[in-house]
């Protein structure tokens, strides 16, 4: 901390190397920095460099592990210490009422025209307070060469070969083992009837046993995926499109039942003193070019359609990124819940995830 004593000497100094370093920067935003609160290895580094050579301003990343982290860092501090904040279009009504989101402004945002209206509103409150960036599927991703037969099914999953057993890892998401469970039963996954609530609840408790871990896959070499311990996992489509270029035998299926879809978006922290300046970041990352290479870097769906000229085509017609209508058809976004089916939801997650 810098002492309330110092001198006018060393005052002048300090405003003059503020200065220099601005001059140098060409800049009036030197020495600024955001601070991303984001997954890992879930950004291309090299756009956000970009950035700040562009504008002076540095985006720092903080990661965190499962939405769960996530959630209790933003309680902890009310949003304080975030400017941006990466969160799934299904939470932003629960974050803008828990006070920690700032209203986006869109004007400030020029390239929020390249989004179409039904990204933004697939939500309660998520146009008012998020800018959708990428969306994509939940799946299987399984070891082809370690997993006989045909995947096709949910079921494969949830009750699995006793080959699988302790070879097996799932999402530590409480919402997403839910519903893949009410879809791998025939149910629509909004469904909230007791009979389905029950019967779902009674497969993941019987799926328990061969499931080695309840977490979030690493995307490095190391990934228990590469090295042949897991199996079969529950897995977002990006990641096995990661893991599948470092090794090949790795594939993905979305299930006959249909899957989860999910949007992910950009929020600003209400608690942010530089919203002004998130608002900016926000705009250079859907620049068609920057949607279309951070697409591209991370394996995921941009919504930004003018992006579209921009990718590649080996991205546009890859049907695990892209998945084709059938697909769509057959898949459905999670709606807001009742806060009771909620509690229920994150009931069974703790039961399961619990290490006896």
């Amino acid at each position: 901390m810098r002492s309330t004593q110092a001198n006018g000497r060393t005052l002048w100094y300090g405003l003059l190397m503020v200065i220099g370093l601005c001059f140098g920067q060409m800049s009036l935003a030197c020495s600024e920095e955001l601070v991303l609160l984001n997954w890992e290895e879930y950004m291309d580094r090299e756009l956000l460099d970009a950035f700040e050579k562009e504008t002076g301003i540095h985006v720092r990343e903080v990661f965190f592990e499962t939405e769960e982290a996530r959630d209790a860092l933003l309680a902890q501090t009310g949003g304080a210490g975030y400017d941006l904040v990466v969160v799934q279009a299904k939470d932003i009504q629960a974050y803008a009422h828990s006070g920690w989101l700032a209203p986006i402004p869109a004007d400030k945002i020029p390239n929020i025209k390249q989004i179409p209206a039904k990204w933004r509103a697939t939500y309660p409150e998520a146009e008012q307070y998020g800018v959708p960036w990428l969306w994509g599927t939940l799946g299987i991703g399984y070891r082809a060469d370690m997993v006989k037969g045909e995947v096709n099914s949910w079921l494969q999953l949830l009750r699995p070969d006793s080959t699988l057993k302790g070879r097996i890892m799932m999402l530590s998401d409480a919402i997403a083992m839910r519903t893949i469970a009410m879809k791998a039963l025939g149910y629509s996954m909004n469904d909230v009837n007791k009979k389905v609530l029950d019967g779902s609840a009674e497969l993941l408790r019987a799926q328990k046993p061969f499931v080695h871990t309840y977490g979030y896959m690493g995307l490095g070499e190391k990934s228990p995926m590469v090295t042949g311990q897991y199996w079969m996992a529950l897995m977002f489509n990006g990641d096995a499109i990661t893991l599948g270029k470092m090794e090949p035998n790795i594939a993905f299926v979305v299930p006959k039942e249909g899957t989860l879809l999910w949007v992910d978006c950009f929020t600003i922290s209400k608690a942010s003193k530089k919203q002004e300046q998130a608002a900016r970041l926000i705009d250079f990352l859907h620049r068609p070019k920057n949607a279309a290479r951070l697409s591209e870097t991370v394996h995921f769906a941009t919504v930004n359609e003018g992006a579209t000229p921009f990718l590649s085509a080996e991205h546009r017609q890859n049907p695990v990124i892209y998945p084709p209508q059938a697909v769509m058809d057959r898949s459905e976004f999670p709606k807001n819940l009742p806060p009771k089916v909620i509690n229920q939801f994150k009931s069974l997650h703790t039961q399961l995830t619990h290490k006896e």
